[in-house]
């Protein structure tokens, strides 16, 4: 069973038996669980493409929870007493509901419960990456609701390190676990790592923590090399459990695991008969360094993840105008003129177009109307100027929200989400639980786009409250974060469908929904609205870990990130993700002429140089923790083509030097090449070897804080 297209190869063994045996294949990756005694377990993982016939293969008698995923339904855990039903393999000619594309290989395994009258299926999908995706179909066959309490979209040993202790200095740690340690508004990106102690530890967000933490984690093996690398594709509350029972050094260590998605329980109420599913859990090991398994994963989401870009590419240069400032009809104008000279391709509106002037733009969120005391004359005039110019057309919308102020919410005060003491505790949070409200709020969506005839529609979120708000459904009080989300992404799934041509951006606060099962239904994110230096730097260079660096948005002008560093610092940054661009001079003034040089030079290397290599770069964290409050030292990144033909490297002095010289080696190039380098701050080149570039380095001086250096290789 095995099948490869275009270099990815996909395979998987089912082995008949007293126990029957799954093998997963993919790339270099091994993957293996059993249905063994009445319980679906893992048996281990092998990053180097062996199959663990015999010692390798973990043994799951002696673990306390070996089962490869986790539900708990009405107060009892279903550990164990599962019968087999039915294995189904479909290949890529079958699409798979909410997937962007089909994978290669997707399996099916179905088991039914010998004592509650519960089905689960267990659906694998293999790329021909080294990473695989997992989640579960839950379905209620008895003839009354079920209250699911936990539900982990996978889990289980995942792996078994023998005299580990012999590989390792007497007080090194076995497990180093990397993850964003940050929860909080403007510090996203923090990632960190964190010697993994002989006892249970958890990274949680959105719900026990604030919800600014992207849901990634990477366990390194810091005794036999793998990094184990996981991304949980899920906008609600969510849980990682890892639980080390490291023995002595000569006794195995064993690393157990569990991640699904978090809430007060019943997280969600199954009716009789009813099916929901599980967030897919992405999942991959890798050896090498904290890049390779990095690219691994973008090479997974690239692949099977986000949804095809609009209009055949991404990439796009954007500017607006926010409310920073009392937006005019006069202040609109200039924006578009101003972004048109520096050269952006799509222009749109934020918040307050709405809105009647001199007001706050949250006050009449959800009445979703051109004001025609801000703009007498509607928004026809601007569009028409924006595609005179040649650029997109957008507006932005804070979907989700109906606030006191507004028509809508008077009318239907039943449509605001409640928590435990009524509706006023979640603000004007949407219920997006209630099947009216969420088809009204698509209504308007799809309404506001045809109407203003957009080419890009800019969606935000900016309520906190959700993970709080529940619903009475018969004798149980269940969370809404599942059926909210379920709704939500159901939304998308079908406004893409039906607007495939327009450009679909996602914000939330900055960087409050960044996770892969929000990302996959947009063209690219918003990770932050945190632009200002050096701190704009730890968040760039964390969130590119997350997010393929085309999918990530950053901002030059406006958020006070003009406030400190120098013009190249700011803007060097957006090269390495994709560039907006605002403010760049007050209306009834004139532009800069430096300042307007500067911006189209890095425009132009935007558009020339970097971006035609992008959506199939891999990017290399030469400094992959920076302190997210406020960094100090070197930060180096380098995005490189995967031909190895062209790169950028960027360097960043992040504080008051202490160490004013760095030598960088670069790390995506081909040692037989001979490569042109060009010093931007310089304008000069000369051409080195790339075996010298990757091993000796250059050495770059930066002598003054906040300033910085990019360095543009190409073969020659």
């Amino acid at each position: 069973m095995s099948l490869e297209t275009n270099g990815c190869w996909s395979d998987v063994i089912v082995a008949d038996g007293e126990e029957r045996i799954l093998t997963y294949r993919t790339g270099m990756v091994v993957y293996e669980e059993s249905l063994t005694k009445g319980r679906f377990v893992a048996r281990g993982w092998n990053g180097a493409g062996f199959v663990n016939f015999y010692d390798g293969r973990i043994d799951p008698t002696n673990v306390p929870l070996p089962q490869a995923f986790r539900l708990e339904i009405d107060g009892q855990f279903l550990g164990d007493a599962w019968e087999w039903v039915s294995f189904e393999r479909r290949d890529d000619d079958q699409p798979i509901p909410a997937m962007p594309r089909p994978f290669q290989l997707h399996t099916i395994v179905t088991l039914r419960h010998a004592v509650r009258p519960i089905t689960v299926e267990v659906h694998t999908g293999l790329d021909g990456s080294a990473v695989l995706t997992r989640w579960l179909a839950v379905t209620n066959t008895a003839e009354r609701p079920a209250a699911l309490a936990t539900a982990a979209s996978w889990s289980g040993v995942l792996q078994r390190t023998q005299r580990w202790r012999a590989h390792l200095p007497a007080d090194a740690a076995l497990y180093s676990l990397g993850y964003f340690g940050a929860t909080t508004w403007g510090h996203e990106g923090d990632f960190q790592w964190v010697d993994l102690p002989q006892a249970g530890y958890q990274v949680a967000g959105r719900f026990r923590h604030d919800r600014h933490r992207h849901p990634l984690f990477v366990l390194r093996n810091n005794a036999t090399g793998e990094h184990f690398i996981g991304q949980f594709a899920w906008s609600g509350g969510y849980r990682f459990d890892f639980d080390l029972d490291g023995g002595d050094g000569e006794a195995p260590a064993v690393l157990t695991f569990a991640v699904g998605p978090d809430a007060p329980a019943p997280q969600r109420v199954l009716a009789p008969g009813e099916t929901i599913t599980t967030p897919e859990l992405h999942l991959g090991v890798t050896f090498g360094d904290l890049d390779a398994a990095v690219n691994a994963m973008h090479a997974h989401v690239r692949r099977s993840v986000i949804m095809a870009q609009p209009r055949g590419r991404g990439g796009w240069v954007e500017s607006g105008i926010g409310p920073e400032l009392e937006i005019t009809v006069a202040q609109v104008h200039h924006a578009i003129d101003a972004a048109a000279e520096f050269g952006a391709e799509l222009f749109f509106i934020d918040a307050s177009w709405y809105a009647k002037p001199n007001s706050h733009w949250w006050n009449t969120v959800g009445d979703w109307s051109v004001d025609r005391e801000r703009f007498p004359d509607g928004l026809a005039p601007f569009r028409d100027k924006v595609h005179a110019h040649g650029m997109l057309w957008g507006l932005w919308m804070d979907a989700e929200r109906i606030a006191p102020e507004s028509a809508v919410a008077k009318a239907h005060p039943d449509w605001l989400a409640a928590a435990h003491d009524g509706p006023g505790r979640l603000g004007d949070q949407l219920d997006l639980t209630n099947p009216d409200a969420a088809a009204w709020m698509e209504a308007q969506i799809a309404r506001v786009i045809e109407e203003n005839e957009l080419d890009f529609f800019r969606l935000d979120y900016n309520t906190s409250g959700l993970a709080f708000a529940q619903t009475r459904r018969g004798e149980y009080v269940e969370s809404a974060f599942w059926r909210y989300y379920e709704a939500q992404y159901a939304v998308y799934d079908r406004l893409r469908a039906r607007f495939p041509q327009v450009v679909f951006e996602n914000c939330a606060s900055g960087g409050a929904r960044t996770d892969l099962g929000m990302v996959r239904r947009f063209s690219h994110t918003w990770v932050t609205d945190w632009q200002i230096a050096p701190r704009a730097f730890s968040i760039t260079n964390g969130m590119t870990m997350a997010l393929p660096p085309e999918h990530v948005d950053r901002l030059l002008g406006g958020q006070s990130g003009h406030t400190t560093a120098e013009f190249e610092f700011q803007a060097r940054l957006l090269l390495f993700v994709r560039p907006t661009i605002g403010f760049p001079f007050p209306l009834g003034a004139q532009w800069n002429p430096l300042m307007l040089a500067r911006m189209r030079h890095l425009v132009a290397l935007y558009k020339e140089f970097v971006r035609p290599f992008q959506t199939e770069s891999r990017i290399y964290h030469h400094t992959p923790v920076v302190a997210s409050g406020e960094p100090r030292g070197w930060g180096v990144l380098e995005l490189a083509s995967a031909d190895r033909t062209r790169a950028i490297c960027g360097l960043f002095q992040l504080a008051a030097p202490t160490t004013p010289e760095y030598t960088v080696r670069l790390r995506g190039l081909d040692c037989a090449r001979r490569y042109r380098v060009t010093f931007d701050n310089a304008g000069q080149s000369c051409e080195v070897d790339g075996v010298t570039l990757m091993q000796q380095g250059l050495t770059i001086r930066l002598a003054g804080a906040l300033t910085s250096e990019l360095l543009l290789v190409e073969a020659v």
